[in-house]
Parts: structure tokens; sequence; C-alpha cells
């Protein structure tokens, strides 16, 4: 991959738009590039200088091992989301890991010296991080109120929104290859999967989704969105 390409991948990103390809070199993110293939787990090093990862391109699960020794799903990450030490602090989390889900993920890491020297030197970049962390603990407290105040049905409906805003889906229709299983499912908003099994044959016959193991078809997003817009 030229770096070019690297350059442009980083520069359609909001948080980058604004930074100049020295700018972005000077983050060594244009050198780590790293590519995994589906089913693949991740070995992202724990180390002082590289703590934040972007991923551009793909979807990757965030599990993590219980004191049962199960494996529990914490996460999924998309296109565009950023993960690691947001705060910059470093942590001791080991106990937690990534597997590339889609048929292939692209994913930079930074350099954490450099990313804060490079926010002392642009006021306006130092804002848009703190924007987009912003953003991301919201929609963590958002979740969480979800799963509190809502049923089952809506958190369902909710994920799966969330799912096609990151997508940038238009239109009427919309199908999403799937990788997630009844069980990622359940775990991501708090319920059974017996409960997941009941919600989609319920959503079936209403005509507004269909679930296989190979994808999740939304056949009416108007409708869907109409949903979200009376609970939220």
């Amino acid at each position: 991959m030229t770096s070019n390409l690297k350059y442009w991948y980083l520069h359609e990103h909001k948080l980058f738009k604004n930074l100049s390809y020295a700018e972005i070199d000077a983050l060594c993110i244009l050198k780590r590039f790293k590519k995994s293939k589906k089913n693949e787990l991740l070995d992202l090093p724990y180390s002082e200088k590289e703590r934040i990862y972007f991923l551009k391109k793909g979807a990757i699960k965030l599990l993590k091992i219980n004191d049962e020794g199960e494996e529990v799903l914490i996460d999924i990450l998309q296109s565009g989301d950023l993960f690691g030490d947001l705060n910059l602090e470093k942590s001791d989390e080991k106990d937690e890991y990534f597997q590339t889900v889609s048929e292939e993920a692209i994913i930079c890491t930074f350099d954490r010296e450099n990313l804060e020297n490079l926010m002392h030197k642009k006021p306006d970049f130092a804002l848009n991080y703190i924007k987009f962390i912003g953003f991301n603990f919201k929609k963590i407290q958002n979740s969480y109120k979800n799963i509190l105040f809502k049923d089952a049905k809506t958190r369902l409906l909710l994920l799966l929104h969330m799912i096609m805003e990151k997508e940038n889906v238009q239109g009427e229709h919309f199908t999403l290859p799937n990788y997630l299983t009844q069980k990622d499912i359940a775990q991501l908003i708090c319920t059974t999967r017996q409960t997941i099994i009941s919600l989609f044959k319920e959503l079936e016959k209403d005509g507004l989704i269909q679930y296989t193991q190979k994808e999740i078809v939304i056949h009416d997003i108007p409708k869907l969105k109409k949903f979200i817009e009376n609970v939220k």
C-alpha cells in the first residue's frame, strides 16, 4: 500500500481532514498499517507508544474473557472507529482482544507521544479530537441508558440503526453482511439468545427485517427510523 493511498484513507476521516500529509506522516501511522483477514485474531501490542488504533476499513469484535473463562462480546467496531486508550492514559487491560469479522480489516496505529505533540502544535486538531472522544463517550452513555430503560425489541432496533448510521445507509432497503451471531447480538443488548430468536421472528413477520447467517436485510428503513424517532 503506497503512502499516498494511506494518506487518502486517513484524510477522508473527519478527524484528520485538516491535517497535511507531513502532519499525518509525523504521527507514524503511515508506516504502521496492518491488514487482517476474516476470523483472524489481531495481535495489537500493548506498549507505551502504540496505544491508539484507527479502523479504516472493515469490522472487528472487541472480546473479553470473563472470570468463568467464557468469551464475552464487548463491542463491534466499524470503519472510522478509534479504539485503545483514547484518554491517552496507560492501561494494564490485557484480557481483551480483537477479531476481524469482515472479509478484510485495515488498521493503523497512533504513536501516543507524537499524537500529543501534534495536539500541542495544532489546537484545532486537539479540539476535533476532544469532540470525537466526547461523541464516543455520549454513545456509551446512551448504550447504558438503552439497556436500563428500553425493552429488548427497542434495544435491538437501536443497535441495527446505529450500525446503519455507521455504514451511511441511503435508500429504503439495506443488506448488511452478517458478522453478528444471535449470541453476539444478545450480549450487545444484554438479553438472551432465545429472546433474540423470538424478536427476529416477530420482525420478519412484520416485514421489517430478515435475519440469516449470511446477512441481515432491512426491508423498510423509513419504518425502522420512524420507530427509532418515537422512542428517543
